[in-house]
């Protein structure tokens, strides 16, 4: 993945926070988009949504506590 050089270290937001510029962010690529702004802005901020997507992922895959974590959906799962 491309880091964008001017990008925060992600790792060290809280989940509120990440969700919440990368709300902000989306609304600045839309309304750009919509603006039909100069394509090398546009790359720009989709490099950096690239950024926030992976860590919203990394996040996912990854939790922070580092448990395992088991989804019981039938209810026969025994420690």
């Amino acid at each position: 993945m491309q880091e964008h050089p001017l990008s925060d270290d992600l790792t060290k937001l809280s989940q509120e926070d990440l969700d919440k510029k990368y709300g902000e962010l989306m609304f600045r690529y839309h309304s750009a988009r919509r603006m039909n702004m100069n394509p090398s802005v546009l790359h720009q901020l989709d490099i950096l949504l690239q950024g926030y997507e992976y860590e919203k992922n990394r996040r996912i895959r990854q939790p922070d506590d580092g448990k395992r974590v088991v989804l019981d959906t039938d209810g026969d799962y025994k420690k």
